[in-house]
C-alpha cells in the first residue's frame, strides 16, 4: 500500500525553526498588541470615536513583519489596531504606543510636548526606561513598568498588566 504525502505543489514541507531573535521579537510584537487592551487613554488621544489604536516603531524595524501580522484582526477598546513607522519626532503625533528600537531614541518627542502615548523601550536599545521596558530574563521576554510616568502622560494601566510586570515603579 502506498502512502501519499499530504503537501500541495509549492507548499514547503519543513520550515526552519525561528532564530532566538525572531522568536524574541515575535513575543514582543504580541506584547505590544496586548498592551493596547490593558492601557487606557483619555478620549482626547483619539481624533474620532472610530480612530484606531496606532502602534508605532521608532527607528529600524526589528520585527520582520511580526507586528503587522500580530495586529491583523485585533481590536482594543472597540478600536482596530494599526502600525506606523514614523521617521521624525513630529511624525509620532497620533501614535498611541511608541516602541523605541535601537535607532529610535531620537524620535521620541519630549514628554511635555507629546500627546498621551505609551512609550515602550527595549533593553537592547537603551538603558533608559520607557513606561514599559522590555528585558530578557531567564530566556523569557519580560517587562518593567513605570506607572508614575504613565500617569503623568494621562494613561491608566490595568491591574492585570501590572501583575505581569517584573517590577512596577511609582505604583
Amino acid at each position: 500500500m502506498a502512502v501519499w504525502g499530504l503537501t500541495l505543489p509549492g507548499e514547503a514541507v519543513a520550515r526552519p525553526a525561528p532564530t532566538p531573535s525572531e522568536l524574541e521579537y515575535s513575543v514582543k510584537a504580541n506584547y505590544l498588541v496586548r498592551f493596547a487592551a490593558f492601557v487606557g487613554w483619555p478620549s482626547r488621544a483619539f481624533e474620532t470615536a472610530e480612530a484606531p489604536v496606532v502602534i508605532c516603531i521608532a527607528g529600524r524595524d526589528p520585527f520582520q513583519g511580526a507586528l503587522d501580522r500580530a495586529v491583523r484582526g485585533q481590536t482594543a477598546h472597540g478600536r482596530s489596531l494599526a502600525v506606523r513607522r514614523p521617521t521624525t519626532p513630529e511624525a509620532t503625533a497620533g501614535c498611541h504606543i511608541l516602541y523605541v528600537g535601537k535607532t529610535g531614541t531620537t524620535l521620541v518627542p519630549a514628554a511635555e510636548s507629546r500627546a498621551p502615548m505609551l512609550v515602550v523601550t527595549d533593553s537592547d536599545a537603551t538603558s533608559e526606561r520607557g513606561m514599559i521596558h522590555f528585558v530578557v530574563s531567564d530566556a523569557r521576554v519580560r517587562f518593567h513598568i513605570d506607572l508614575a510616568e504613565a500617569s503623568r502622560s494621562g494613561l491608566s494601566m490595568s491591574s492585570r498588566l501590572l501583575n505581569l510586570a517584573l517590577s512596577v515603579r511609582g505604583g
